[in-house]
């Protein structure tokens, strides 16, 4: 019986001493990131805090949504306006960003651990910084590079580059609206001066309005050389030349091995990342603090949901009426094929973005 007691009491210390040592230290703490610079202007800059107890041990769960606060001021403008998200990414880590609506001076972050400054907090970002709106752009582009961070290559861009050994403007200018605009639509850029011109070609060119607003914003924050190109505006890509057949330069939001189209960032992802804490609340960045329950806790079974806009998606649903447990696939809208509720079952609602996080295996998505 005292053996028993002396295990409890021994058990017990234990556990009380193992729990006063997960305790987040201010001063072990630490924060990284580009938002801590001041020549890094993005639409919403940000930086990540990492939990280190007292022992000097990474946290590897989260120690609460509301264990850091951010304070964000300008000593030259008592009401400055800077939105602060903390984005806990359950993983003992945050994900801190903040947006500007306007240009300050030397702007101030606190990062604070109930009411102790955490990391080397206060950082100062000294001299103007800009907000994404400001129309500040950087002179020289190396530099502007340098600031960014900017890797010396992407491995991306020197391969779909590399088919184009010279380009030719004016047979650009002429040849390429001849070839597409009848059945296509396309963009024809020019920026000069850094100010940016368009001629549109065919028929459907909505969609010019993300490229637009990319490229406007760029020129906000570096003065860009003089240069013209073409940007299809459609969702399949066009050149079907070979490389030896001197194909057309043309970007595009989708690529593949038997086309030369130059391949960019789709138009969703350029606009979540423009809009970021502002008309767009699905973006990069907010899914990080939405990861859904731990992973023993998700869904083991994959999982799509989808309009009927290729034949392989019917194909899917079927697979999956007919492996319920294994598969999670239906469709929410038929619009190009005929809807038969016996072959794809009914029409379900769609679900949140983030439910998807609910589900441990790999999303299945067959793209448009």
């Amino acid at each position: 019986m005292l053996r028993k007691l002396l295990l409890l009491l021994l058990y017990a210390f234990m556990t009380r001493r193992s729990k006063a040592v997960s305790v987040p230290s201010a001063s072990q703490t630490v924060i990284w990131g580009l938002g801590l610079e001041t020549n890094i202007v993005v639409p919403a800059r940000f930086f990540y805090i990492q939990t280190v107890d007292t022992t000097g041990k990474n946290f590897t769960t989260s120690p609460g949504e509301a264990t850091f606060e951010v304070k964000i001021t300008s000593p030259t403008d008592p009401y400055a306006r800077v939105w602060v998200q903390i984005l806990d990414r359950n993983d003992g880590s945050f994900l801190v960003r903040y947006r500007m609506y306007a240009s300050y001076t030397d702007l101030h972050i606190q990062v604070l651990l109930e009411d102790k400054q955490v990391g080397k907090s206060p950082y100062v970002l000294r001299g103007a910084v800009y907000h994404e709106s400001c129309d500040c752009p950087e002179p020289s582009g190396a530099l502007w590079e340098k600031n960014m961070h900017c890797p010396a290559t992407f491995s991306q861009i020197d391969i779909d580059l590399s088919v184009f050994s010279s380009v030719d403007p004016d047979r650009n200018a002429h040849e390429i609206p001849q070839r597409f605009e009848k059945r296509h639509s396309l963009c024809h850029y020019t920026i000069k001066n850094n100010q940016v011109y368009i001629k549109t070609h065919g028929e459907h060119v909505g969609f010019r309005i993300f490229m637009d607003a990319f490229l406007l914003s760029l020129t906000r924050k570096v003065r860009l050389p003089d240069i013209e190109f073409f940007v299809n505006l459609g969702d399949w890509p066009l050149e079907k030349r070979r490389a030896s057949e001197n194909p057309s330069p043309i970007f595009s939001w989708c690529g593949s091995n038997d086309t030369q189209d130059i391949v960019m960032p789709t138009y969703d992802l350029t606009e979540s990342v423009l809009e970021t804490m502002d008309r767009v609340s699905l973006d990069m960045m907010s899914v990080q603090g939405h990861t859904g329950p731990a992973w023993e806790q998700k869904i083991s079974q994959a999982f799509w949901r989808g309009r009927d806009s290729r034949r392989e998606r019917l194909e899917l649903v079927k697979l999956a009426r007919a492996n319920p447990d294994v598969l999670d696939a239906a469709f929410t809208n038929f619009f190009f094929f005929k809807h038969d509720e016996s072959l794809y079952g009914p029409l379900v609602k769609h679900v949140s973005f983030f439910d998807f996080f609910k589900v441990r295996d790999v999303y299945i998505d067959i793209r448009d």
